[in-house]
């Protein structure tokens, strides 16, 4: 693969991503209360867009889940674990986010009430 096939695969995939995440927003602000779309959603942008070395000594990135998986079947645990920790932290980054933006909508919520 060469360098112009890797940024149109990442391209390709970014564009898929973005579109399904604004799709899968869409649902669950409609069908889940507020505070479990922003965490639902945030646990899906962690998951889709954390990336990850493909090999650690090259500079091939790709979705952190996928290099976790391939990792875990092909090699074993303990080598897997190295896609695994940033992609616990992106979620974890996600979940302080996702109570940020509960409290503020739950602040702008409580203003529109008492007035």
């Amino acid at each position: 693969m060469d360098s112009q096939d890797y940024y149109i695969a990442w391209g390709t995939y970014l564009f898929a991503g973005i579109l399904f995440s604004l799709i899968s927003w869409r649902v669950m602000k409609r069908y889940f209360w507020r505070e479990m779309a922003y965490l639902l959603q945030s646990l899906l942008l962690a998951i889709i867009f954390t990336p990850w070395y493909v090999l650690p000594e090259e500079e091939i990135l790709a979705p952190a889940l996928i290099v976790f998986m391939l990792d875990l079947i092909t090699v074993d645990l303990t080598t897997s674990i190295r896609a695994l920790i940033p992609l616990v932290m992106a979620m974890l980054f996600g979940i302080i986010v996702t109570v940020i933006l509960s409290i503020v909508y739950r602040i702008k919520r409580r203003g529109k009430t008492s007035s």
